[in-house]
């Protein structure tokens, strides 16, 4: 092979050399550019505001897509991961949901008491109740026939959140004047955070009333009762 053979080989290895670096660039600028669009996942955001310390209603929250590649690591992807946290601060419209946003319920906001009350632990908790959850505190009250007064079941509190379930116990008397078998055999300690006028609705229908059962409400549930949905008398006894 004479000298002008062997350049012409040299210069078509080093021309086959460039075009597999060209070749390598172009692929890593192609992988490069298809990471910032591609895979894209779902994540939550907000599609109306939510004050803080209150919890985020399902219909608030909305489905978004994006790159995986600019998701931030603590984007929330699960609507159950909300479950049971309020907003930590006054979250705006289109926020992303990420951790640390969202935050356990305080015990008590200002103004808030404790309050503790047995409920029949078959038919008011049927253990599906937690720190968090959110019910209605509903109470049957019996009639008065002298007085012409209706048995009614009324819901004493609407959207009370509990902060504690206590251990299944035995109970005797409620102690006041009705029969010892009307009592529930095991009740339930259920302790809520009220403010001083529910506090005593709660207090009244425990003591008086026939008996006290919790509605769950789903979660995030913030939706209002009418007059007519938290008072309810046979018709023929109004």
């Amino acid at each position: 092979m004479n000298p002008r053979q062997r350049r012409g080989l040299l210069l078509l290895v080093l021309a086959g050399l460039g075009l597999l670096a060209v070749f390598v660039l172009i692929a890593s600028y192609v992988a490069d550019v298809r990471s910032e669009v591609d895979p894209k996942i779902r994540l939550l955001a907000l599609s109306r505001p939510v004050k803080a310390y209150e919890s985020v209603p399902d219909d608030a929250v909305t489905t978004i897509t994006m790159p995986k590649r600019w998701a931030p690591p603590a984007a929330l992807r699960d609507r159950a991961e909300l479950v049971g946290l309020v907003a930590g601060t006054d979250l705006s419209k289109d926020s992303m949901l990420q951790r640390g946003m969202l935050v356990s319920p305080p015990e008590l906001a200002p103004g808030q008491r404790e309050v503790a009350i047995l409920v029949d632990a078959e038919t008011g908790v049927a253990g599906k109740l937690g720190p968090g959850a959110v019910v209605d505190i509903v109470a049957t009250f019996q009639g008065d026939d002298q007085r012409n007064i209706a048995p009614k079941s009324e819901v004493v509190v609407p959207g009370a959140r509990i902060i504690d379930v206590g251990q299944t116990q035995l109970k005797g008397g409620r102690g006041v004047q009705q029969p010892a078998e009307a009592d529930p055999k095991q009740v339930v300690p259920v302790t809520f955070a009220l403010n001083p006028r529910d506090q005593l609705k709660v207090t009244e229908a425990e003591s008086f009333a026939q008996e006290v059962r919790l509605a769950l409400l789903r979660p995030g549930d913030t939706s209002k009762l009418r007059p007519d949905e938290r008072t309810y008398t046979r018709p023929e006894l109004r």
